[in-house]
């Protein structure tokens, strides 16, 4: 018998003689207890604990209330006060120092400082808990003003520990992520900055109250159907309706794959044209599941769009009622403009989702003083920070708006002013990440606004030698032009089908809305307009109004005053005729489909015949990477004779839709053979105007096939000279 069995089954032996043994002392043990009376059951372990933690020349017998005198100092707390932020720092500081020590190594030495101060913070905040357990007391000053902070927010001394401590979290979710799109540590960042949201959030709660309205069984049912009509207007056909892929919607898409591929992965960063990179995690998951189409880039834009009616709806039922909640919402589903804008591959429609959200959360918490309401807000006014830059003039617009209210009703005021400060408090831990960017990087925030203002370049001055005006006459027009394409001048830009915002049924009702708001003017129809009157201001200092994307965060607001007036048309006849009420509901109704009806109609059935989104260069880009994606063989040379109208990469349609294909601009037109050595499958493609050097091509590389490829109206696009070399 080898001598390693010998070992082995003496050690088994020992293994089974001591689990045997263990066995029988813990049957003992066992009966023990159980005739032991129940008083005295885990005495022992007591006296274990206080011999334990008991420091040198202390009485061991001596139990917690024999230690303590009987007159409390000022700055004592109780076992119930220090419990739960005593929790939150200990577990806090804990983290935070850990993760600090984490990070370290990633960080470069300019930001060291930052990191030794973070480290700082989680220190103290464990020495602060060991204070508050062993001692129980703080200084009286800290004390007194925790107590007062604690009392005017309404919020519990534990969750002043989450407030107090979601900042310092905020610093970490920074640290971590860094200034590129590859994170430093993108794990520890995204965590970190949902914990902090999360503290926020818990911290600013009402506890004890019924927090969260109860939401009928009808009123679920109808969300869910409106969620699923407002999807399927947007979300069906995305690559056929716009039949284009723009070259800025393209761009967006490489950016989210370098998301979806690993490649990045860093949420509070700038990524392309300057736009917070959270978009694009978003947009990349639509492509994970549609892969990379057209229809995988839009989808994020149609959920978002399909969001904002349903968010539309919550906003007009709780400013008004549930029939004008209905009628809001059913015509911003059908609304032309906002079907397009929810079928475009960009950030834009999402302004109109997280705008809406904010100001339903800031009006019903104004209205019931409900803190559930003011997180809302906070939530919506924060996370839309992340996307398009109409929504930008929200926190602006919300400020002016509490200034009216303390002007016309202090009162009130009074009482919501804890809910407004922890709502402003939720969207700065929430977009506080990004913030630090932005005051690091203040070019890449100001980008999008930059490109497009009167004041960059020699805009202004030629405008004004042009019309023979001043610069104030200039921008007020360019205001006036703006308010127009609310209802008469055709939008431009991202969208210009030759039509307004609203067509002519719903062009006239929203103007008996406004003129009802304006003469009935009170705090709710201040909240709607501010955001349309942001529109129009922005638009005085923007080129080319009316600009169609800055209508966007304003569009729910427009959606529920063209549809004021049929509500209140309602009410008024039903005083007129009271036993009609039945058939007065079903007239209102079939107005409103009308006007529905016509921008459905419009969209889906007449914008198309002209409108071609992003021009010329934009449909033949979208038609030749089509071609080359479908292509018998997917991965080829491809010789691009385009310029100077376009080049390959001139917009990146198509390098997003046919990635594997290898292509090279031919910039310089042909005037002898080309000396091309072919070494496989080669593509030649020829933009109209260029055409000619076709025969260059064809007397150097014989026997290739010649197609051509027109557009849906009549022109030529391009044409491809496919050669297959022998061999």
């Amino acid at each position: 018998m080898p001598v390693e069995l010998l070992y082995l089954w003496g050690v088994t032996v020992v293994i089974v003689g001591l689990a045997l043994l263990l066995a029988r002392r813990l049957r003992r043990r066992r009966t023990a207890l159980l005739t032991r009376p129940a008083d005295g059951r885990f005495s022992w372990l007591s006296r274990l604990q206080t011999w334990l933690l008991s420091p040198p020349g202390t009485n061991d017998g001596a139990t917690a209330a024999e230690q303590t005198t009987n007159s409390p100092e000022p700055g004592a707390l109780t076992l119930e006060q220090v419990r739960f932020p005593a929790a939150v720092f200990l577990l806090g500081g804990g983290l935070v120092v850990l993760a600090g020590l984490a990070i370290r190594d990633g960080l470069p030495p300019t930001e060291r400082s930052w990191l030794w101060t973070l480290i700082g913070l989680g220190g103290l905040a464990f020495v602060a808990a060991g204070q508050l357990v062993n001692q129980r007391h703080l200084p009286l000053g800290v004390v007194r003003l925790a107590q007062r902070v604690s009392r005017f927010l309404g919020v519990s001394g534990g969750q002043l520990a989450l407030l107090l401590l979601s900042p310092v979290f905020v610093l970490l979710a920074y640290l971590s992520a860094g200034d590129l799109l590859q994170a430093r540590h993108g794990t520890i960042a995204t965590i970190a900055w949902l914990l902090a949201v999360g503290m926020a959030v818990t911290g600013s709660w009402a506890l004890g109250s019924r927090e969260i309205p109860r939401i009928g069984r009808g009123e679920m049912i109808f969300t869910a159907v409106l969620l699923t009509v407002a999807f399927i207007l947007r979300g069906t056909n995305l690559a056929g309706m716009p039949n284009t892929l723009s070259g800025d919607e393209a761009a967006s898409g490489l950016v989210a794959l370098s998301f979806r591929n690993g490649e990045a992965n860093n949420l509070f960063t700038f990524g392309w044209f300057s736009f917070p990179s959270l978009y694009f995690v978003i947009q990349g998951v639509g492509l994970r599941f549609w892969g990379q189409t057209a229809e995988g880039l839009r989808m994020s834009s149609a959920v978002g769009g399909a969001l904002a009616v349903v968010a539309v709806y919550w906003l007009a039922r709780v400013m008004f009622d549930r029939l004008t909640g209905v009628f809001a919402s059913i015509y911003l589903a059908a609304s032309h403009y906002h079907i397009h804008m929810s079928r475009n591959g960009l950030n834009n429609v999402w302004d109109s989702f997280f705008g809406t959200l904010a100001i339903l959360g800031l009006w019903h918490g104004w209205k019931t003083g409900r803190r559930s309401s003011f997180i809302l807000a906070g939530v919506g006014l924060g996370l839309g920070q992340y996307f398009y830059v109409s929504i930008r003039a929200l926190p602006i617009i919300f400020l002016v708006w509490a200034g009216a209210t303390f002007w016309l009703d202090r009162d009130t005021f009074r009482q919501r002013l804890p809910g407004l400060i922890l709502a402003a408090f939720i969207a700065l831990i929430i977009v506080l990440p990004l913030g630090i960017q932005v005051v690091r990087h203040w070019d890449n925030f100001m980008a999008p606004l930059s490109r497009v203002s009167v004041f960059s370049g020699d805009w202004l001055p030629q405008a004004m030698a042009q019309n023979e005006q001043t610069a104030v006459q200039v921008i007020t027009g360019q205001m006036l032009t703006t308010a127009l394409g609310f209802t008469h001048q055709p939008l431009r830009l991202l969208y210009n089908p030759g039509a307004p915002l609203l067509l002519g049924g719903a062009a006239v009702l929203f103007l008996m809305g406004v003129f009802w708001a304006v003469m009935h003017f009170d705090l709710k129809y201040l909240l709607i307009a501010l955001p349309m009157l942001a529109v129009i201001i922005s638009g005085g200092f923007s080129h080319n109004p009316p600009a169609s994307q800055r209508f966007i965060m304003a569009m729910p607001l427009v959606a529920i005053m063209v549809v004021l007036p049929l509500r209140l048309a309602g009410d008024w006849l039903q005083q007129l005729w009271p036993r009609t009420k039945t058939l007065l509901i079903i007239s209102l109704a079939l107005v409103l489909a009308a006007v529905a009806w016509a921008d459905l109609h419009y969209y889906f059935f007449e914008v198309y015949d002209t409108y071609v989104m992003g021009g010329g260069n934009t449909e033949a880009a979208t038609q030749v990477a089509y071609y080359l994606r479908d292509h018998d063989i997917p991965e080829q040379k491809v010789y691009f004779f385009g310029f100077p109208r376009m080049g390959y990469f001139s917009l990146a349609t198509i390098q997003f839709l046919a990635p594997r294909m290898d292509g090279e601009d031919v910039i310089e037109p042909l005037a002898a053979l080309p000396e091309w050595n072919l070494e496989g499958p080669t593509l030649f493609v020829f933009l109209p105007e260029r055409l000619p050097e076709l025969d260059w091509v064809r007397a150097r590389y014989p026997n290739g096939r010649y197609r051509e490829f027109f557009s849906d109206k009549g022109p030529m696009l391009f044409a491809a000279y496919e050669v297959v070399p022998d061999g």
